[in-house]
């Protein structure tokens, strides 16, 4: 019986690599070459994946706040097996309303600086009532191009060959919004020291253009995973839906310049009407 056992277990795991030939339909899938999440040697199957039942659990919240920011492609792994669609939730209305409030402050030092004429009374009667309603409709537009900007990159991924669920790219669409959270400091810089100040101009761009390029790359790193793509087709992906923005405003400028072109001599001239 043990020798039946042992040669059972010889044949799944081969001596030579340690790997056997399941990769896991619950543990950490891996690529051919790739090392898993779960370990820092081969790729592992399920019952040498260290977990009860061969089943890889989900990530907390601060798991995936800590792995976003400096293990992205490992966090990306387990996002994509098992898509934390309430923690994407959590993270859009938390960074939502702190970059709004934060927003809130920067955007009165710009007003004060903008419109030298107007002083704190203004400021006092203006944006506290602005407050509320500002917070309704930016909650209300980050949920619906939360919504709409996964349907658009999960469509695209699937007409070029990928295989992924919709709430994989839901969930990791909510996720990349972390990096956003680096732009509340600056705001409240903006507030502090005013908008006005070089420096402070400086920095709050060179911060929004760290925030796009991480966000970017968490994206194709997800979109690898949860679609199966390659890094190619993730960045084509990403870009697909402001490549079609580019090229539809171009045919609208071009479609605008035909039609005034064409027209009788003097049919454009306000005395025509």
């Amino acid at each position: 019986m043990t020798g039946e056992l042992e040669g059972g277990m010889s044949e799944q795991v081969p001596a030579e690599t340690g790997v056997g030939p399941l990769r896991g339909k619950d543990c950490i899938p891996a690529s051919e070459g790739d090392v898993p999440a779960v370990a820092d040697g081969p790729a592992k199957t399920q019952a040498q994946c260290g977990y009860a039942g061969g089943v890889q659990p989900g990530l907390g919240i601060l798991e995936l706040v800590y792995g976003l920011l400096f293990d992205p492609y490992k966090t990306m792994v387990i996002v994509a097996r098992r898509p934390p669609v309430g923690i994407a939730f959590l993270v859009v209305t938390v960074t939502g309303i702190l970059g709004l409030i934060s927003g809130y402050f920067a955007a009165s030092q710009v007003f004060a600086t903008g419109f030298p004429g107007t002083g704190p009374e203004q400021e006092a009667a203006i944006f506290p009532a602005l407050l509320p309603l500002g917070m309704m409709l930016g909650l209300f537009w980050g949920y619906l191009k939360w919504f709409g900007f996964s349907a658009v990159l999960h469509l695209a991924a699937g007409l070029i060959g990928g295989s992924g669920t919709a709430a994989g790219v839901f969930a990791l669409v909510g996720l990349v919004n972390m990096p956003s959270i680096l732009l509340i400091p600056v705001n409240l810089l903006i507030y502090w020291l005013g908008a006005g100040k070089i420096m402070v101009a400086l920095l709050a761009g060179l911060t929004g253009l760290a925030s796009a390029v991480w966000t970017t790359i968490l994206l194709v790193l997800g979109l690898k995973q949860v679609h199966g793509l390659t890094t190619g087709r993730s960045l084509l992906v990403v870009f697909a839906p402001f490549l079609t923005l580019a090229v539809l405003v171009l045919l609208f400028i071009v479609v605008l310049v035909l039609v005034v072109a064409v027209q009788p001599a003097g049919m454009y001239h306000p005395e025509f009407f």
